[in-house]
């Protein structure tokens, strides 16, 4: 059996293209089996009747503008706002919670995160305690590493329970 050069050539070319895709879609398989495994454990954690009281919480309705009072509660209210317009740079979250008798209350747990909902996870802040001033003020900075639509999300607690979440988003 002669077989001409230019017929080997062909064999080796078509014997080199089949063993690179075959290790090219070889290694595209653990990225789909994690894509899927992903999603699943997703779907467990959002729709497991044993989750957790929290998780059943819905996401963190819109606030209304910086400056404006937030009811909650029993007559309760929160105003926040920023320590300067957010830039690039830190920038400081103010909140300040008043009772019923428009009272300062220092009594409540606040924790905050910050991110932006374009890239999730990117460059999210996790949520992080608001620390409390002297003044009575919850402060917590955050840092504004690139331009775009940016969100705060707050949740409050009270003895431990989650009373309100809020979110706002902002451009930088």
């Amino acid at each position: 059996m002669n077989i001409s050069l230019e017929e080997e050539n062909m064999f080796h070319i078509k014997k080199s293209f089949t063993i690179i895709l075959f290790f090219f879609i070889t290694s595209l398989l653990p990225l789909t089996l994690y894509g899927e495994d992903h999603q699943i454990h997703k779907a467990v954690n959002h729709n497991d009747a044993s989750a957790s009281a929290e998780m059943k919480i819905p996401d963190s309705p819109m606030m209304p503008q910086p400056g404006k009072k937030v009811q909650f509660g029993e007559g309760n209210y929160l105003i926040y706002k920023f320590d300067k317009q957010p830039k690039l740079g830190t920038v400081i979250i103010k909140v300040e919670i008043f009772n019923s008798k428009d009272k300062k209350d220092t009594s409540m747990e606040i924790t905050g995160s910050a991110g932006m909902p374009s890239m999730s996870g990117a460059h999210d802040t996790g949520d992080l305690p608001f620390a409390l001033s002297n003044k009575g003020t919850y402060l917590l900075p955050v840092n504004i590493v690139m331009p775009g639509e940016w969100e705060i999300k707050l949740t409050i607690k009270k003895a431990g329970k989650i009373i309100f979440r809020g979110s706002h988003r902002f451009d930088v």
